[in-house]
């Protein structure tokens, strides 16, 4: 059961997922009308490869809050991390593998949403530091 405070924290997770999801479509969109079909769904699946571990990241590490659940907490970080790494390595090697992409445009979208997850403080926060719910 998902309490109060981590469900807090999971709807700030999903704000970031679903900015991230607004991306992709939108590179993928961008790269089919300016260039090709083969790099619009390039982008796509660069993107879902950053987008779904993330998703699944998200879910797990906020699923329990506050100090009693220390544990759980502690072990939903971990177990979320580690299935994160392993499924991006995974997607990595089936779309690189087996896909007919252009790297490009698969590199880029990967790039683009790694460097929203580090920007994502400067686009949620307020300049004094306090969550902005508006």
């Amino acid at each position: 059961m998902v309490d109060k405070l981590a469900k807090k924290g999971q709807i700030s997770g999903l704000k970031m997922v679903a900015f991230q999801l607004l991306l992709v479509l939108s590179l993928a969109l961008i790269s089919t009308v300016f260039f090709s079909n083969q790099a619009g769904y390039s982008s796509l699946f660069g993107g879902i490869t950053f987008l779904l571990p993330n998703f699944i990241f998200v879910w797990m590490a906020f699923a329990h809050a506050g100090a009693r659940q220390s544990r759980k907490v502690l072990r939903g970080f971990y177990a979320g991390e580690a299935i994160k790494l392993f499924l991006t390595v995974l997607l990595l090697v089936v779309f690189l593998k087996f896909g007919a992409l252009s790297l490009s445009a698969f590199y880029i979208s990967f790039l683009l949403l790694v460097i929203s997850q580090w920007l994502a403080p400067f686009f949620f926060y307020n300049n004094n530091g306090m969550k902005n719910d508006s």
